[in-house]
């Protein structure tokens, strides 16, 4: 089995961001890591603002996010960057 690991770029966005090469994690099916969502509240994300919200990419996909507040880069499974290729492939 293999533990290969990639590099993802969290990004918190406010607002509609609809050029960006990113996905929402959730739709993606990707589980977001505790240390991201404690990154991503320091940054405004709450459930009590659902405009404010999260998108990942594999960093060789990065891009500009519209309405970006904060990224960060942080390491991935290599199945999980797998699926978020996937996930931008099918939009």
């Amino acid at each position: 089995m293999s533990h290969a690991i990639g590099t993802a770029v969290w990004s918190v966005v406010r607002g509609e961001s609809p050029t960006a090469r990113a996905v929402e994690p959730g739709v993606a099916g990707i589980n977001v890591p505790d240390e991201i969502l404690t990154w991503a509240a320091k940054h405004g994300l709450s459930m009590d603002d659902p405009d404010v919200y999260l998108l990942v990419t594999p960093t060789e996909e990065a891009g500009t996010v519209d309405g970006e507040i904060a990224y960060r880069e942080l390491a991935m499974p290599a199945a999980d960057l797998a699926t978020v290729r996937a996930a931008l492939d099918d939009e």
